[in-house]
């Protein structure tokens, strides 16, 4: 299985305030809908196969000109939603948030704690990767949703960097072989590339699984790539270095 996820943290929208439209239908400002059009060159240029989003409308909103430029249509899913954090709009929003980031397991009454939001948010790309397999998902979401997905993958992920997010922001995630990992474009900030695990596998079997990960094999000392025979076994495999690009060869071992 190999897919590529997009995620999208929504443009610039009208902050949340008693009276106001509720969260679910805040809508962007005007520079939102502005960056939001400038984008969907770009996420349009990444030759989509699906586009969904978060039901809010300010992440449909943002992900919509991305999907006319691509001719797709969004469709909404409500696992894509922001965290239910259980705040009413508060002005001191930002010490409740560090609150719950310092404490994952905190829920507050009604709501669902940082923890939860990561396996939703993890579970809920797994499925849009299995869905979507072989293809690019562009995904429309919110700034902590998005910030809990990339906690579960690797570290580095913390309040700062939630808060700290554009709106818009992208990246873009690969999960290869049930394993999921990527690059952050819009911030100084990488995610290892996944690369399979080859050691205990057929040579068979191994090839199988590199050309699934788009990743050429060579046997160790061999100057040309590692072809398909049967009989051997990986035993070692060679670390891909700083895998701050996707790793597309692996030099491996073999025991007859």
């Amino acid at each position: 299985m190999s897919c590529e996820i997009v995620l999208v943290r929504h443009a610039e929208s009208v902050p949340p305030s008693p009276g106001k439209p509720d969260d679910r239908e805040r809508p962007l400002t005007a520079a939102g809908v502005a960056a939001a059009e400038l984008l969907a060159h770009e996420l349009a240029g990444m030759n989509p196969t699906a586009v969904v989003s978060s039901p809010y409308r300010r992440a449909v909103a943002t992900v919509a000109p991305a999907a006319r430029a691509a001719g797709l249509e969004v469709t909404t899913r409500w696992e894509l939603r922001e965290w239910d954090s259980g705040l009413e709009p508060t002005p001191d929003y930002a010490a409740h948030y560090e609150r719950s980031w310092a404490d994952p397991d905190f829920a507050r009454p009604g709501g669902e704690s940082l923890r939860q939001l990561t396996a939703r948010a993890m579970a809920a790309v797994d499925r849009l990767a299995e869905e979507y397999d072989g293809g690019v998902v562009l995904v429309g979401s919110h700034g902590t949703f998005v910030s809990r997905l990339l906690a579960g993958i690797g570290p580095g992920i913390d309040w700062p960097f939630s808060r700290d997010m554009p709106m818009p922001a992208v990246h873009r995630l690969r999960e290869t072989g049930g394993v999921m990992g990527g690059v952050s474009r819009n911030l100084n900030y990488d995610l290892p590339w996944p690369v399979p695990e080859f050691v205990g596998l057929s040579v068979a079997q191994a090839l199988a699984l590199a050309a699934e990960a788009e990743i050429v094999l060579y046997e160790a000392d061999a100057t040309t790539p590692l072809t398909g025979r049967s009989e051997g076994r990986v035993v070692r495999q060679s670390s891909p270095g700083s895998r701050r690009h996707r790793p597309t060869r692996v030099t491996v071992w073999i025991t007859p």
